[in-house]
């Protein structure tokens, strides 16, 4: 990776897999009521200008968000209820 990355994947599934060869382990990410994903790193500038990050914690770390983001946004009208729920576990392989 060489800058920011923020994606969106539409349809990823409900089961989402990270292995992490460096801590010998894989991070399970199971999801309810998401139809997408959003993964993203801030890189150096904007993690320089997060106030509740360090300046290069932006190497340690990948962020993977279960949504319905773009086109995959849901509405709510008053009254209405949506749920979404997620499951992350660490796992050996």
């Amino acid at each position: 990776m060489s800058g920011p990355l923020d994606r969106i994947y539409l349809e990823p599934g409900q089961e989402l897999l990270l292995e992490d060869p460096v801590f010998e382990r894989a991070i399970r990410i199971r999801s309810n009521g998401s139809h997408s994903a959003v993964v993203w790193n801030p890189w150096v500038e904007q993690a320089a200008a997060m106030g509740d990050f360090g300046d290069l914690e932006y190497l340690q770390m990948l962020c993977v968000e279960t949504t319905n983001a773009g086109p995959d946004r849901v509405s709510i009208a008053p009254g209405e209820a949506y749920r979404l729920g997620v499951d992350i576990r660490a796992e050996r392989p």
